[in-house]
């Protein structure tokens, strides 16, 4: 079936899948696979289409709009995993060549948001997904009935690989992450901004912030707030200096600062600590 979208050349083609009411309650099922070639005029915006999209880019490149309103460039070889039960948009940047299937099931939802909690999600394996689309492709365009298990093997296929990447990732970010926390409380006198410690951790500072709070529990500034008075309290307790000098020794910039923060964290001001002891 040749597709009505503006953009497409006449050479596109469209399958669509009727799934059974069995493959709907147990497996991952197709709801329509296509292969377009399309101008850099494509382009798909829309409210809800109630299915998630895989989209690979064999040719040219394309791009899509993540999650967080990002827009994401995807060059030749590049996957896409697209939530299209929420606003979404997609489209060509200049002449491309595109596979794609609309998909659902029972367990489609959990995988979509596993993988699309990562900083630009991706396949393990590149090759392995790619054929296996193109796969899926040719044989829904063959004459024969593409048997419903097959298409869940299929998919399965794909989303493993997406999934196993981000088992490896999740395990380097986890090491990274740890890696920061030592090294903030370590040098909680440092000036450390979140683009420092980002850095530390391979990571882009969006996804660092994002990863490091899912994992402690609390954000990079806030836990460096927090090493930084476990560090004064000490200095109050054990010396004599003065509140201004353990401000800076603990990388507070002003006295003031240092006060306002102690108090609205502790609930006592850094003098009535001290006195305490």
């Amino acid at each position: 079936m040749r597709p009505p979208d503006a953009g497409l050349l006449p050479s596109s083609q469209i399958y669509l899948h009727d799934a059974s009411e069995r493959a709907r309650g147990m497996y991952l099922y197709a709801l329509c696979v296509g292969r377009y070639d399309c101008e850099p005029s494509y382009v798909v915006r829309r409210a809800s289409f109630d299915s998630h999209l895989l989209l690979y880019v064999r040719r040219g490149t394309a791009y899509y709009v993540d999650g967080q309103g990002h827009r994401v460039t995807l060059g030749r070889n590049a996957f896409a995993l697209i939530d299209c039960y929420r606003p979404h948009e997609y489209g060509a940047v200049e002449p491309c060549e595109l596979y794609w299937v609309h998909f659902d099931g029972p367990t489609a939802r959990a995988i979509s948001d596993t993988i699309q909690s990562l900083d630009a999600p991706a396949p393990r394996s590149l090759d392995r997904c790619s054929r296996t689309l193109m796969e899926l492709f040719e044989r829904s365009a063959g004459p024969a009935v593409l048997e419903e298990a097959v298409v869940n093997r299929m998919l399965v296929t794909i989303l493993t690989e997406f999934l196993v990447r981000a088992e490896q990732r999740s395990d380097a970010g986890n090491a990274a992450i740890e890696a920061v926390r030592s090294y903030i409380l370590e040098n909680p006198n440092r000036a450390l901004t979140l683009d420092d410690l980002a850095r530390r951790a391979n990571l882009s500072p969006y996804h660092f912030a994002r990863t490091f709070k899912r994992q402690v529990g609390v954000s990079p500034h806030d836990y460096l707030i927090h090493a930084r008075l476990n560090l004064a309290k000490f200095y109050l307790l054990s010396t004599n200096d003065s509140i201004k000098q353990i401000a800076y020794n603990c990388g507070f910039s002003s006295e003031g600062g240092f006060c306002t923060t102690f108090r609205k964290r502790l609930g006592v001001t850094p003098t009535a600590f001290r006195s305490n002891r």
